[in-house]
């Protein structure tokens, strides 16, 4: 299939940020066109992912891509991942289009690819808006209460705490926010760039503690004075599940609501909105992972934490649209957290659910989970 021309909109004005959608011309494009100008922002069409692979080296990198989940193709040179080689959007967030119906394979595959947000069909221009404001520091979001408040915490020498079943993984399935070092010795290094005192640190290895101390300047030393500490063997960081109680007393936190070590991988379209059905406003996201409590959910824009919310799980395999309501344990909306790892979206504890719905929810974290 020959490539599309890329088709940027004329008589916007030069440097101004640009928002990538890659697909047909149509409603959604119409959509972003719209919303993108009101922003000030230079919206650009590329009718196939290939179609943006002349684009010239000189033009502003996009701030924003949406893709059509026709678009997504299987991870490799053509994939996701490929395209945002080609257009120079490393950094930029990529947001999926779909369907209710979309198949869960293409779903998948944009999962893999880092897919961190999705706009369910049909597409609205507030919808755009909303995360170009995200994006260009348009809508400032109120820190949250103390209650909701991220936890900062410091992982030095786990270099594997990021794989699906790490400590690093499951502290951010509860929402805190990481700071990672491969290495001891670069644990005060990496307190000093982030700039803030860490709520706790977690030290693989004996007596690792002693080391980062010994190396920390007179500015990380400040800012690890008071810090509690806990160090972990090799053989506990594998059983990562068991340490989230010994981590959630240190934080101070409740991390049991969630069950996040009970998440199993679960990609769907979701679209939620705070409040009752009636007269709420509906926005969408991709749910990632599920457990038999709660949701997690990649967004841009999640609701606010503590808020009630009313979710609409589009089920790709059975066809099914399952609605349950919730309360957010935990929301990262879109900022700079420069040294941060933390997903954008939202945790999501189910609420009210009866026998037959959990008993289904069951059955779908069994069907997915992993043999």
């Amino acid at each position: 299939m020959a490539s599309g021309p890329v088709r940027p909109v004329i008589g916007e004005t030069p440097g101004a940020p640009r928002v990538l959608w890659v697909g047909v011309v149509g409603e959604a494009w119409l959509c972003l066109s719209r919303a993108a100008r009101a922003l000030g922002c230079e919206p650009v069409q590329a009718a196939v992912a290939g179609g943006v692979a002349g684009e010239s080296s000189s033009r502003a990198r996009p701030r924003l891509v949406l893709v059509h989940w026709r678009q997504v193709r299987e991870r490799g040179p053509g994939g996701l991942g490929g395209l945002k080689a080609r257009v120079g959007a490393s950094g930029a967030p990529l947001v999926l289009v779909a369907e209710p119906e979309t198949p869960a394979e293409v779903l998948e595959a944009a999962d893999a690819e880092g897919i961190e947000d999705c706009l369910v069909t049909p597409v609205s221009e507030a919808a755009v808006r909303a995360r170009l404001s995200a994006l260009l520091g348009k809508s400032p979001v109120a820190p949250p209460s103390e209650r909701y408040s991220p936890r900062v915490v410091l992982l030095a020498g786990a270099g594997g705490a990021r794989t699906w079943t790490g400590l690093g993984s499951l502290l951010e399935a509860c929402g805190h926010h990481l700071l990672y070092s491969a290495t001891v010795e670069g644990a005060a290094s990496r307190v000093e760039e982030h700039g803030a005192r860490p709520h706790l640190l977690v030290v693989a290895g004996d007596g690792a503690w002693g080391g980062v101390w010994a190396r920390a300047s007179a500015t990380a030393r400040a800012l690890l004075d008071g810090v509690p500490s806990l160090s972990v063997t090799p053989a506990e960081c594998a059983r990562a599940g068991a340490l989230l109680p010994r981590v959630h007393t240190l934080l101070g936190r409740d991390g049991a609501s969630l069950r996040v070590e009970e998440r199993v991988p679960f990609c769907c379209p979701v679209e939620f909105a705070e409040g009752e059905n009636k007269g709420a406003s509906w926005t969408s996201g991709v749910s990632f992972a599920m457990s038999p409590a709660g949701l997690f959910v990649r967004t841009l824009v999640p609701a606010r934490p503590g808020a009630a919310v009313t979710l609409r799980l589009h089920l790709p395999t059975t066809g099914e649209r399952l609605e349950s309501h919730g309360v957010v344990a935990w929301a990262n909306p879109c900022a700079q957290r420069e040294s941060l790892c933390a997903p954008h979206g939202m945790g999501v504890r189910f609420l009210g659910m009866g026998p037959p719905r959990l008993m289904h929810l069951r059955q779908l974290c069994q069907a997915t989970s992993p043999a």
